[in-house]
């Protein structure tokens, strides 16, 4: 009992028996389909299915990256509308934190420009600022200032009015494009 047969975990000792055991399936369904016809069939439609997984990947992957740049509305979506003019609007129509949601997108979509960032939806404005510091970006200070502002207005105690929208207006003046946000 005290040679080195025994000196073995009983977790240790299930793993290798659950592998084995594993190994000696998978061993024997290769050797059954070998002897048959099937072995091309099988690794064909394998193939297929992966090729067909790897694709509708892709196509989820592409369309989740166009609904990141959408801004949502009241339960609609607004493709195609810019940012910048979309934050003015809302701002209009007296929907202000719809507008700072707008004004946010606008200022990620211009730093994302600017500096090439890969936009993803389950990033937060922290995870942002981080990236363009590491990157020692001129957006940085801006980005960060406008941000928690952002973020203190729209999920903290801060209310969202019109004084708000016209800061962060001034926040996002810097990275925001010639002519993109204009002052209403």
């Amino acid at each position: 009992m005290r040679s080195v047969a025994f000196r073995r975990s009983l977790r240790e000792s299930l793993g290798d028996r659950l592998l084995m055991w594993l190994y000696e399936w998978i061993h024997s369904l290769m050797q059954h389909i070998r002897g048959t016809g099937m072995a091309r069939t099988a690794a064909i439609g394998v193939a297929a299915v992966l090729v067909g997984l790897v694709l509708a990947r892709l196509v989820l992957s592409a369309r989740a990256r166009d609904a990141s740049v959408r801004v949502a509305q009241r339960g609609r979506v607004i493709t195609g509308e810019d940012p910048w003019l979309a934050a003015e609007r809302l701002a209009a129509e007296g929907r202000y934190e719809e507008a700072a949601h707008a004004l946010y997108h606008g200022v990620l979509a211009s730093v994302a420009h600017a500096e090439r960032l890969r936009l993803d939806p389950s990033k937060t404005s922290g995870d942002y600022a981080r990236e363009l510091r590491a990157r020692r970006s001129a957006f940085y200070t801006a980005f960060r200032d406008f941000s928690r502002r952002f973020d203190a207005a729209v999920f903290g105690r801060d209310v969202c009015d019109a004084i708000l929208i016209d800061d962060l207006r001034r926040l996002a003046s810097p990275v925001a494009p010639r002519g993109g946000a204009r002052a209403a």
